[in-house]
């Protein structure tokens, strides 16, 4: 039986990487490799600094895991070196949608995906718009996860089967935060910016000020990721390319250097 390893930017306690796994099991080997805690934001970091500790848990729904106190990058190379023949990486459900090229560079559930396909491996990322208390909350509140784990699980299959199309290193896969009957998955180009990045000032009880990050959210470009997912509640899936220079990219940075 193939073999699937899930990980996450969530930790263990994620209802989604749960039912992810319940799942898949009745058709794939399911193998979890994940933090032990929150990770979002991560990126592809990787713990370079420090000893990674590692432990064997078991989930509340009965799989085995790998849990440790890296980043979600981490995972895939804990799950490289410890586990055998591994065919195909699933990171996610994510808890808040990751759209557009800004957010798939800062997450850290894109992120365990990209590394992934770094070493070789196809790899599929999978988030869902959530509200925003949601977001950074490793212990998600319950949802029907049915559909969505229907369709990443039809995906990986696919993936399985047929491999991912040539050139492509993995896919990005985003849900609307309502699924209706007529959601169907659309293939789309990620948006560029998404949001724009905003300081808030404010002051602290020792009249010191201090900043809070806050994102402003754009109007998504027609046909983007975003516009799939925000505006017309669909499933979007977009390629990742690692290897997306071209010899003309090549030529014209030449030609460039060379006046």
């Amino acid at each position: 039986m193939r073999k699937v390893c899930l990980t996450n930017d969530d930790g263990p306690y994620s209802s989604g990487l749960l039912m992810l796994a319940e799942t898949l099991a009745s058709h794939v080997d399911v193998v979890i490799v994940v933090p032990d805690g929150e990770r979002s934001a991560s990126g592809k970091a990787l713990t370079l600094n420090r000893p990674l500790r590692v432990k064997k848990v078991k989930s509340a729904n009965g799989f085995e895991m790998i849990t440790h106190d890296g980043s979600p990058a981490d995972s895939v190379v804990l799950a490289r070196c410890l586990i055998d023949e591994i065919d195909l990486f699933v990171s996610g459900i994510n808890a808040g949608a990751n759209l557009g090229y800004q957010s798939m560079f800062t997450s850290g559930t894109v992120g365990a995906a990209m590394e992934a396909a770094l070493m070789g491996f196809p790899a599929i990322a999978a988030s869902l718009v959530v509200e925003p208390n949601e977001w950074f909350n490793s212990a998600d509140k319950e949802r029907d996860y049915s559909r969505i784990c229907e369709v990443i699980r039809d995906i990986v299959l696919r993936v399985l089967n047929k491999g991912l199309p040539k050139g492509i290193d993995a896919l990005n896969l985003n849900f609307p935060l309502s699924i209706s009957e007529t959601s169907k998955v659309v293939v789309a180009k990620p948006a560029r910016v998404r949001i724009s990045n905003e300081l808030d000032k404010r002051v602290d009880p020792n009249q010191s000020p201090y900043y809070w990050l806050k994102g402003i959210h754009n109007d998504p470009s027609d046909g983007s990721d975003a516009d799939v997912v925000l505006n017309n509640g669909n499933i979007s899936l977009s390629p990742i390319i690692i290897e997306a220079v071209a010899e003309n990219d090549i030529e014209r940075l030449s030609d460039f250097m060379s006046d």
